[in-house]
């Protein structure tokens, strides 16, 4: 529950899937704070005060294969409704500040976008199927990821078109996007398999 002083702060456990939520306050953050998964203990949200009154925090990501680092103000800690932290690099929202039912609401959003990333909605059936195997498909979706990462910080993905090397993801059904941020030209990494995962970080370079 939110008040003056406190506020909800949930994620989603990358190995698991399950939602791990708890109300923090700022006497919890000044000495540290952990949020485990209470499921498998494999994954874990930081957070911090530090000494310029910011929060520190350290948030596991859906995709990639490491969490994300943020700094926020504690006004916007706090005060917030609903304030949300996004994979820099597939854009999908991994924590969630703020009111208790707005931060379920959100939770829910994504949990849609996830579904609609593995499963036809229009095939209930294919779709419940789907959710089953969310954690070993978004695994490999997270290696395919940390590949695509290491290459484009090693500046060896370049658009065949018009040479730029700014590029963004999208992740689809069972394969990851790059497209040029300049031209739009893009090009298909598959992500179904492990097979697929072991051919990304093979990978030497990309040409889009």
């Amino acid at each position: 529950m939110k008040t003056e002083n406190s506020t909800r702060v949930a994620y989603r456990c990358p190995y698991c899937g399950a939602i791990i939520s708890a109300d923090v306050n700022m006497f919890m953050l000044s000495g540290g704070f952990k949020m485990p998964c209470i499921e498998c203990h494999k994954s874990s949200l930081d957070m911090t005060l530090t000494n310029d009154k910011k929060v520190r925090l350290t948030v596991p990501c859906l995709v990639c294969p490491h969490p994300h680092p943020y700094t926020v103000s504690t006004e916007i800690f706090f005060s917030r409704d609903i304030f949300l932290l996004s994979c820099s690099f597939s854009g999908l929202d991994i924590c969630f500040i703020g009111d208790e039912d707005k931060v379920e609401d959100e939770i829910d959003r994504t949990e849609s976008v996830i579904m609609d990333l593995l499963a036809d909605a229009k095939d209930d059936e294919n779709a419940e199927m789907q959710s089953d195997m969310l954690v070993a498909d978004t695994n490999v979706v997270r290696e395919v990821l940390f590949a695509l990462d290491n290459l484009a910080k090693e500046e060896k993905i370049k658009c065949g078109n018009c040479g730029s090397r700014a590029v963004k993801v999208v992740i689809d059904y069972d394969e990851v996007k790059v497209v040029c941020k300049v031209c739009g030209r893009e090009a298909s990494v598959p992500a179904r398999t492990k097979f697929d995962a072991n051919d990304a970080i093979e990978l030497e370079e990309l040409i889009l």
